[in-house]
């Protein structure tokens, strides 16, 4: 019998095992379909492109916002940044604005951003500039009115002068906002805890799922209330000011795919991308091992387990997941333990009444996903840094050997088909129809 041996992503290194042949249902990565684009070509596609002289003439003389994401995002912006160098010279001022949402600020990979940025622009002999990181608690908040769905839009007042917008996004489907995408660099991006608890309770509702965004060029898929929610409160936000965007795929740092342009224009052709390249549909499975991807989509449960949402689809009722996810700096960060990690330790029946009836609080959808989750399998298995002790605590169940767990399962059922998935934060995973 041949075996497989297969490698996935665990924090910063890989850890193998072997599958029998027979078993292996089948390994899903994140497509590699093109080379990775060099620095010449990631310049050629901005500084180079057609809508390059309509960016310039709109800056020139202007205030240009550019949005960054926060560290804990993989985007490689120093390769965008120094493509956009050439592009500029032209604004009267810069500010770059570090879109933390409700993320903590302080921290030493948002630190590093502001250090490649500033280094950057220095060698390019840029110095009209400044670097802003937003804190949900303590920026000044502007009101911008409220949503149709009652979300209050308080966004950060150091965009208020700020004449057109840029916004650097690495575009993969997003578990309840679609994809991630240009608008939530505005929201939650630079917005008040109020507004991303208001926006976030849309997650609750089952429409606000993957693959589907207003922006989106096929109408049925259009349907999605929390994104809908983003948009709106975005366009309150920006009002008539011009928005741009570099949209890119990227996997493990390196960019496969890349656009230039006005906002909603590449946003919708980048979420076409996405889903001709990372979106899948397979046959449900009794066995599935899911890695996020390691750092930094591993660092803590509470980013992991986008990746768990993502794939979960693939996976039988009755069935076992192995989730190999480092979790090296915890269960997540101070502000989420209250709604997600105190909450997901209580009684499943206390979770589900606790969430579903209401007033949502910030980051209870994700005890809540947990619950509904671990409900329809036999065992959630957790291969991490954490001890066995927190592991239970959180309905889970401890792995301290990758191989342990298939060899059991090989054990329990000989023709037992086993999925492996790995970079499962970069994808997402569709059950087929019978």
């Amino acid at each position: 019998m041949k075996n497989m041996n297969i490698e996935i992503s665990y924090s910063s290194r890989k850890v193998s095992f072997n599958i029998p042949e027979k078993n292996l249902a089948g390994i899903i990565r994140p497509r590699e379909t093109a080379a990775a684009l060099n620095q010449s070509q990631i310049d050629l596609a901005i500084s180079g492109s057609k809508t390059a002289e309509e960016f310039i003439s709109i800056v020139q003389g202007k205030n240009l916002c550019i949005l960054l994401p926060d560290g804990t995002r993989d985007l490689p912006i120093d390769k965008v940044l120094k493509a956009l160098t050439a592009l500029l010279d032209r604004p009267k001022h810069i500010r770059f604005m570090i879109c933390t949402g409700t993320h903590d600020a302080e921290t030493e990979q948002n630190k590093l951003i502001i250090n490649q940025t500033a280094s950057l622009m220095q060698k390019s002999g840029i110095k009209n500039f400044d670097i802003v990181i937003h804190n949900c608690d303590k920026a000044e908040f502007i009101d911008a009115g409220t949503t149709s769905r009652q979300t209050n839009v308080l966004y950060n007042a150091a965009i208020k002068d700020m004449d057109v917008f840029l916004a650097l996004s690495d575009v993969k489907h997003h578990y309840f906002a679609g994809y991630s995408n240009p608008v939530k660099n505005f929201v939650p991006g630079l917005c008040a805890y109020k507004t991303a608890e208001g926006n976030h309770a849309l997650s609750l509702d089952e429409h606000s799922r993957f693959g589907t965004h207003p922006w989106h060029r096929i109408k049925e898929l259009q349907d999605n209330p929390l994104a809908a929610d983003q948009v709106e409160a975005m366009e309150k936000i920006i009002d008539r000011r011009a928005f741009w965007a570099v949209v890119m795929l990227s996997t493990k740092g390196q960019i496969q795919w890349l656009d230039f342009g006005k906002a909603k224009e590449v946003a919708a052709e980048a979420f076409s991308k996405a889903d001709e390249w990372n979106l899948y549909e397979v046959k449900q499975v009794e066995r599935i091992i899911v890695s996020p991807g390691g750092t930094p989509n591993d660092i803590d449960l509470y980013i992991a387990q986008r990746a768990l949402e993502l794939t979960k689809q693939a996976i039988a009722d009755g069935g076992e997941i192995l989730f190999v996810s480092a979790c090296d700096k915890g269960i997540g960060a101070e502000r989420t333990m209250q709604h997600f990690w105190n909450l997901l330790t209580r009684p499943a029946e206390e979770v589900l009444a606790t969430v579903r009836g209401g007033p949502y609080k910030l980051f209870s959808h994700k005890p809540l996903r947990f619950v509904e989750l671990i409900s329809r399998l036999r065992h959630l298995w957790l291969y991490s840094e954490l001890d066995d002790e927190t592991v239970r605590a959180g309905h889970l169940s401890p792995a301290s050997n990758i191989q342990e767990i298939v060899d059991r399962w090989l054990r329990q059922k000989p023709d037992v088909k086993i999925l492996a998935v790995d970079g499962a934060n970069k994808l997402a995973i569709r059950a087929a129809k019978n």
